[in-house]
């Protein structure tokens, strides 16, 4: 008996036999009784919103071994993107650390008596030649960088349209700031943290 259904009453449906006696068959194969395997199909195909009459071209082994292959070729890509631009980040600030590392033991004695006498001199420095190397910034941080930027502009048109001019009869006119001290000092600690 069908667990859940025990007390529903059978009715007949209209098959032609060809296509009961194929029913039949599918029914044993799954161990199940006609109805269960009846009732098995149709929630198959609404929980997939898969049409009976569509035909799939592929079977699911298939489609998982295409899945797995698609899957296996990103983690290539991705890999490949590892060694093409995290490893020469890497290199690049190990370098930087070396070169810290080796500017630690020199003596600063001299430069700063090159920096004293350049503040001394009268004339005008000279045009030094523009750097032949190339800096670069990480994306990332100029990134991060130009939205610093456009926030402080945000910030300062803030506080820029909170000014207005006092005109005073006795003496010069003074500019009035109407922000409160709650709104100065949160800008205040914004910038010290940039």
């Amino acid at each position: 008996m069908d667990k859940g259904y025990e007390k529903e009453r059978f009715r007949t449906v209209g098959i032609k036999s060809s296509v009961l006696k194929k029913f039949k068959s599918f029914s044993k194969r799954q161990g199940k009784s006609l109805s269960m395997t009846m009732l098995a199909m149709v929630e198959f195909f609404e929980h997939n919103g898969i049409s009976p009459d569509e035909r799939m071209h592929e079977t699911i082994a298939s489609l998982k071994h295409l899945i797995k292959r698609r899957f296996n070729a990103m983690v290539a890509i991705m890999r490949s993107i590892e060694k093409e631009q995290t490893l020469p980040t890497v290199s690049m600030i190990q370098a930087l650390f070396e070169q810290e590392l080796e500017s630690e033991g020199e003596e600063w004695e001299g430069d700063f008596d090159f920096i004293e006498q350049q503040l001394t001199e009268t004339k005008q420095p000279e045009e030094h030649e523009p750097w032949d190397m190339e800096i670069t910034v990480p994306k990332i941080r100029y990134d991060r960088l130009e939205e610093q930027m456009e926030a402080l502009k945000k910030d300062f048109t803030y506080v820029l349209n909170q000014v207005s001019v006092v005109k005073n009869r006795f003496g010069k006119d003074h500019l009035k700031l109407d922000l409160n001290s709650g709104a100065i000092e949160k800008y205040r600690t914004k910038l010290k943290n940039l």
